[in-house]
């Protein structure tokens, strides 16, 4: 049975070292545990590729029965049902700067209050590296845009958001607003976190035949809107990424002269997820948010 639970941590974190930290085991001896896996199998079950270690065929057919067993083991002996107070393990998660502005600050005060033993580690990537980082179990769960998912990943919807355009007040005439025709000779600034890319707004764009001049590109969504104080520069940019009451007076935020459609916000994590009872819950919290 010990053998098995640690088959489990192994086959869920496809890493040694974070294996040994979520069974409290030394890293020599979750070794151990693995060649005398290997070798009453019959299966290398893990295997080096590059930098990874990644499952072999074998390995992802025991994911299923196993999960399934050990869930069926301790119903029968734990006491009670699952408590968050008593948790204590170390959840990754992938997100943006973006995201952790806006689900974070929830997310920790519920956190704190349901299970002070949860230690929370948030990294950024690019969008498909965070698809195959959770793909790969060496996210726990990801948040933020992913409008193509692979077959092995399933998602939560968090909120629907929409879009609007930042920039000085200078720049406003007439001071009401800005026509399209402003819009597209206007320098933009864009935030990714990849090489330059058609966004939503470039999306919406390309559909009427248009296109704007992005002059300056930068990584980060909570630094944006300041460095457009005393330029010359638009940002078109996700509501929920502007804090109005925060904002330099100088800037103006307004709704953009075309329709940009509305984009969905969702958290990511691996199909099955919810058999392991900490992520079952940690999926549950971060769904029930209410953003």
């Amino acid at each position: 049975m010990n053998l098995l639970v640690v088959l489990d941590a192994l086959l869920d974190e496809r890493h040694i070292s974070r294996a040994a930290n979520r069974l409290a085991m030394t890293q020599p001896a979750v070794s151990h545990a693995l060649n005398r896996l290997r070798e009453l199998i019959g299966d290398p079950l893990l295997v080096r590729v590059g930098n990874e270690m990644r499952l072999t065929a074998k390995a992802a057919t025991l994911i299923g029965p196993l999960t399934e067993a050990l869930s069926h083991v301790r119903k029968v002996v734990m006491s009670g049902p699952f408590e968050p107070v008593n948790c204590q393990r170390t959840f990754r998660l992938g997100m943006s700067d973006y995201g952790s502005a806006v689900v974070l600050p929830r997310l920790l005060q519920c956190v704190r209050v349901e299970a002070p033993g949860v230690n929370l580690v948030v990294s950024q990537s690019s969008r498909l590296e965070m698809l195959r980082q959770v793909a790969e179990s060496e996210l726990d769960g990801g948040i933020g845009v992913f409008p193509l998912l692979p077959e092995e990943l399933e998602s939560d919807l968090l909120f629907q958001e929409r879009f609007v355009l930042v920039t000085d007040r200078r720049n406003l005439t007439p001071p009401t607003g800005l026509s399209l025709s402003d819009y597209l000779a206007a320098p933009h600034i864009h935030v990714s976190t990849q090489a330059m890319h058609h966004s939503h707004v470039d999306n919406a764009l390309t559909a009427r035949g248009l296109k704007r001049r992005i002059a300056v590109l930068v990584p980060h969504f909570t630094v944006a809107a300041e460095l457009l104080v005393g330029t010359d520069l638009l940002l078109t940019i996700a509501a929920r990424a502007i804090n109005i009451e925060k904002i330099s007076p100088n800037l103006v935020v307004l709704e953009p002269p075309f329709a940009i459609p509305n984009f969905d916000f969702v958290s990511i994590w691996r199909a099955g997820a919810d058999r392991n009872l900490e992520l079952a819950w940690l999926r549950s919290s971060i769904r029930a948010i209410g953003l």
